[in-house]
């Protein structure tokens, strides 16, 4: 199964307009699932031995509080996105009147209506998106793993980041730079962009392996 939630190699066919039209529940329940961190890193801040001055990592358990705190934080984005996508569903099948089978065929298989498409995806693809979806991650992947996560995840994530959490987040908050705390969020940010370009890295794979099986293609060239 290929779902259009964790479907990396789809939405780039796909028209903005629908693009936008899906992501809003999924980005607002993460929002909203990640109020209970904010609560949560608001109590941090009244812990003992941590003066309003100082940040949580100047606190003698702070590496632990803020490893739960991001723990926390990432599995309630992770439930809220799901549940963003749930809620997709469930407007399709009940507000919008589509079957039961359409509802699977989009938001469990990624077969999606040819007018979601861009016009030369529709035109390439007609009802056979993956195969149009298989070509282009054909083309991409060529790049490697290592140029694709610094590009895609490190650069095009980690770095921007960085930037609005700490140089921003510092001058906004009138504070000093300091060396310490900028390799800390280098060290944190860029490793966070690393992960989530294995992570789109890995899951564009799954899903090119995913409709290369359905469409009864070879699998000798997807390693």
């Amino acid at each position: 199964m290929t779902f259009l939630a964790s479907n990396i190699l789809v939405p780039p066919l796909m028209r903005p307009r629908f693009q936008l039209a899906l992501s809003v529940l999924p980005v607002a329940m993460m929002l909203v699932a990640a109020v209970p961190s904010y609560f949560f890193a608001l109590w941090l801040e009244k812990l003992p031995r941590i003066p309003a001055a100082t940040r949580l990592l100047d606190h003698p358990q702070g590496r632990w509080w803020l490893a739960a705190l991001l723990g926390a934080l990432a599995l309630q984005v992770v439930a809220g996105y799901a549940l963003g996508w749930l809620l997709n569903a469930l407007l399709a099948r009940w507000l919008w009147g589509w079957s039961a089978e359409k509802v699977r065929a989009v938001f469990v298989r990624s077969e999606l209506p040819p007018h979601w498409l861009t016009p030369a995806a529709a035109a390439l693809a007609g009802d056979r998106v993956a195969l149009v979806a298989v070509a282009r991650w054909e083309r991409e992947r060529k790049v490697g793993v290592l140029r694709f996560v610094l590009r895609r995840g490190v650069v095009g994530w980690g770095l921007p980041m960085f930037i609005f959490m700490y140089p921003v987040h510092t001058l906004l908050r009138g504070e000093a730079f300091l060396p310490s705390v900028a390799l800390v969020n280098v060290l944190l940010w860029f490793g966070c962009g690393a992960g989530f370009g294995l992570l789109h890295w890995g899951l564009a794979q799954r899903n090119y392996r995913a409709f290369k099986t359905s469409l009864g293609l070879d699998l000798a060239a997807a390693p």
